[in-house]
């Protein structure tokens, strides 16, 4: 029941606050239940009630470190360490490797603990304990080392780094994405979505924009099949974004009013996305509405 409160919380209401606290409760309870495992010498044989409580409390853990990490909070890293630890005393590869790849989303992700060398590590140490058949754990772990390639590109380009840095790092993410997009199973378009998004990222900063549209197209469409209208709208506001950009570059007039109005077309099926959620995504409604008003103040200062 705790758990599908959680669930709730996190995913329905979007109330991470909440879902932490509700989180921490299942954690003491779960680590109550197996105090006597957990005193155990390390190298103690298990039976499988003693594997099942220590897994019980590898997984609420794992899921408070879930919480934590979408809250910002770096201390993400000393449960999903702990995940480890516990894992790998009852020897679960499969779980271990998973834990691996989301302690790397927090060294890429969070600012407060950046560092892209330590990300790229734990995927690998994620891609290594995948097994060899397990084509859709090991195309996430190759999709996430793209993601670290392609952070390095925009730092790199940030910074103004030798073009053959900077070219280096969009060839080697753009390699990385599609060697996970291939390896990944056809029937999971939950994960296919996500891999279309990035490429169509990396499509649009390095200036590549029918490729780009093309990729967040699918990807949007992935999204719809999954349900995942928030995502979608993401992907149709990079769109809007991207198309707003490349109106900015174009000289012709009437070039620049037709750019800007599928930028605008974009934008407002992105918001249509967001309206989906009935206010439980009103920051995403302001903000693609504001895209919305600064393209109509454009498109009325372009001669008719």
């Amino acid at each position: 029941v705790m758990g599908y409160r959680v669930d709730l919380a996190r995913k329905q209401d979007r109330d991470i606050t909440r879902a932490a606290v509700l989180q921490e409760k299942v954690v003491e309870w779960d680590r109550q239940q197996a105090a006597a495992e957990m005193a155990l010498p390390e190298d103690a044989s298990l039976d499988d009630e003693q594997r099942n409580r220590i897994r019980s409390v590898s997984v609420s853990v794992f899921t408070l470190g879930l919480i934590l990490y979408e809250q910002g909070s770096a201390d993400c890293v000393k449960l999903y360490e702990e995940t480890i630890r516990h894992i790998q005393r009852i020897k679960d590869t499969a779980v271990e490797g998973m834990t691996q790849m989301h302690l790397g989303h927090a060294y890429k992700n969070l600012p407060d603990i950046r560092d892209l060398d330590a990300a790229e590590a734990a995927y690998k140490n994620g891609l290594a304990l995948h097994r060899p058949n397990d084509a859709l754990g090991r195309s996430q772990c190759i999709c996430e080392i793209g993601v670290v390639y392609h952070e390095r590109f925009r730092e790199a380009h940030m910074r103004k780094e030798p073009a053959e840095t900077i070219l280096h790092h969009a060839q080697a993410a753009e390699e990385y994405y599609i060697q996970a997009l291939d390896l990944c199973p056809p029937s999971a378009i939950a994960r296919i979505g996500p891999m279309h998004g990035q490429l169509g990222n990396l499509c649009d900063d390095v200036g590549q924009t029918d490729p780009a549209r093309e990729h967040y197209e699918k990807a949007a469409q992935y999204f719809e099949q999954t349900g995942e209208r928030h995502s979608a709208g993401k992907t149709r506001q990079n769109m809007a974004i991207m198309y707003t950009r490349a109106a900015g570059r174009e000289e012709n007039p009437a070039r620049q009013r037709d750019t800007l109005l599928r930028a605008q077309a974009y934008a407002q099926a992105a918001l249509r996305d967001f309206q989906h959620y009935e206010g439980r995504a009103a920051a995403d409604v302001a903000d693609v509405q504001e895209q919305i008003d600064n393209i109509a103040q454009a498109l009325a200062k372009l001669p008719q």
